[in-house]
């Protein structure tokens, strides 16, 4: 099981590691103008949706996925930044 926990972990970093290059990228040059609303808009209510969902089913059986929360609490913050340059540098453009 152990073998499973660690390929678990190391997924979840791997997949919150995507987001911080795309929210350095846009900290540096302000340009969202490859972004679309529909993208990030799902992208945000997914990952929140999700981690709601998961922090009831941790909090029903008990077992706390860390990696997992690590995982969408990255997603949530650099979505949310990019949703937030979206509105702030959209309008420059």
């Amino acid at each position: 099981m152990q073998f499973f926990i660690t390929i678990g972990w190391i997924g979840n970093i791997i997949l919150s590691l995507g987001v911080i290059p795309q929210v350095i990228k846009t900290w540096r040059t302000h340009n969202v103008s490859s972004f679309s609303w529909m993208f990030l808009l799902n992208w945000c209510i997914g990952v929140i949706l999700v981690f709601i969902y998961l922090l009831a089913q941790n909090i029903h059986t008990g077992e706390y996925q860390w990696s997992m929360w690590v995982n969408y609490a990255i997603n949530i913050v650099g979505t949310i930044y990019l949703v937030f340059a979206k509105i702030r540098y959209g309008r420059k453009t």
